[in-house]
């Protein structure tokens, strides 16, 4: 079920066979109730167990593998990043999912996650958006929050490609070039773009559109700057250029992108 306004989507299931990779600029959050998934995302693999929850950006391309034995069952539910962005967020949870390190926790034993899922399908065809998207939430926040918990706070060593991701989450706001990029991995330029685009099936210089594009989304909903303050806030280093990568990225202008916004920052509580 898809709520439109909100463009948010819950579904219950068996996991799907994926013949290739996609992205979606949304925060996925997954539940297995039965069986266990693997993802594909660059070159690294995911596998969330029955009983398990994980959270991820899902922009950076990933591929879902075929399982093994019978299919998954899985609770999903899709958030656009525009709207997660608004929830304020700990920095240091919203920076690893931004760099592209899902969050992996067990889902606690008095949840019963297809059942939360059949509450949130009713309110979604109510029209009651806002509770279901309050509870969404919470479940996303418990996740993250179990996640840093059973990590210890720690972090494992970063890889070449999560390392260049990294920076360009730091210094988006600036007119970094793919040099730049390349040094933090000490590469050569040539080289690291090829290790980049492996990685994220992407290129440096779109990984680092889709950021300037997702700040500039979080702007326009969060905040009364006009379009082009809010463009140069988020990197973009001038109007026109911002005007036209919003727009051939989002679909719609950054004006109508705000108006079509603007009931739900009135009425929603779930800013």
């Amino acid at each position: 079920m898809e709520l439109a306004s909100a463009r948010v989507w819950v579904a219950r299931g068996t996991a799907p066979a994926m013949q290739r990779a996609h992205s979606h600029d949304d925060i996925e959050l997954n539940i297995v109730t039965r069986g266990a998934i693997e993802y594909l995302m660059g070159e690294r693999r995911l596998r969330v167990e029955q009983g398990q929850a994980a959270v991820f950006w899902a922009s950076p391309p990933h591929l879902l593998l075929e399982p093994e034995g019978a299919p998954a069952e899985v609770c999903w539910a899709h958030v656009p990043l525009s709207t997660v962005l608004t929830w304020d967020l700990p920095a240091a949870d919203l920076r690893a999912l931004l760099e592209g390190r899902p969050a992996l926790a067990p889902v606690p034993a008095d949840v019963d996650a297809v059942g939360v899922w059949r509450r949130w399908e009713a309110d979604f065809a109510s029209g009651d958006a806002a509770t279901a998207l309050l509870e969404v939430q919470a479940q996303v926040r418990r996740t993250l929050s179990a996640a840093r918990a059973s990590n210890g706070g720690g972090q494992a060593p970063v890889p070449r490609p999560l390392a260049m991701a990294a920076f360009i989450m730091d210094r988006f706001r600036d007119p970094i070039t793919a040099a730049d990029v390349a040094a933090v991995a000490h590469l050569n330029t040539e080289y690291a773009m090829t290790v980049f685009r492996r990685a994220w099936e992407m290129t440096i210089g779109e990984f680092l559109l889709r950021r300037r594009v997702a700040e500039a989304q979080r702007l326009l909903a969060t905040t009364d700057l006009d379009c082009a303050a809010v463009g140069y806030a988020s990197g973009f280093g001038s109007g026109s250029s911002f005007y036209a990568q919003f727009a051939k990225a989002v679909g719609t202008s950054p004006g109508q992108y705000r108006a079509a916004l603007a009931p739900r920052r009135h009425s929603s509580p779930a800013r």
